[in-house]
């Protein structure tokens, strides 16, 4: 049985073209936690014109996931849709809530369990996370997206 250290998964990656790209932003435009990931890359329409924001050097890095890291996928549109959240809580929404807005939720558990969450409110109510495993899964990504990795995470929100 191998240890929870030797456990990795790598995401497949597919790149989309956008019609029209969504427009640039920053990490410090996502609200909350969402501004501190533990590894974050902005998404050229190249590889070659990917820009690493924190921790990495390509996306490679962040897409191999080890147990319990969660990778999330943020455009232009869900990061506007979760700063708007976070302004009508006043500055006190959760990190999940803000989360819940990703495009993609992908983790990993202390199992080695590939795990997509699907998650929905529209800032009409409760966030309720519903973790789904699955056996095989793939990020689709566009240019100017951000995708975010978070370390040391729980599945039981």
């Amino acid at each position: 049985m191998a240890t929870k250290d030797k456990i990795e998964f790598e995401i497949p990656v597919e790149r989309q073209k956008a019609a029209q790209a969504a427009g640039n932003f920053e990490l410090d435009d996502l609200p909350g936690r969402l501004a501190e990931p533990d590894a974050a890359i902005r998404l050229g329409k190249q590889p070659k014109q990917d820009k690493p924001l924190k921790a990495v050097r390509s996306i490679k890095t962040i897409t191999k996931l080890h147990p319990n890291q969660v990778i999330a996928n943020y455009g232009r549109s869900e990061s506007r849709w979760a700063a708007a959240y976070q302004k009508r809580r006043a500055g006190h929404a959760e990190f999940h809530e803000l989360l819940s807005y990703a495009r993609q939720i992908i983790g990993l558990n202390d199992e080695g369990q590939l795990l997509i969450c699907l998650m929905g409110h529209a800032g009409q109510g409760p966030c309720i996370p519903l973790w789904v495993p699955r056996d095989e899964v793939t990020l689709t990504v566009q240019p100017n997206d951000i995708i975010l990795r978070f370390d040391d995470m729980t599945f039981d929100w």
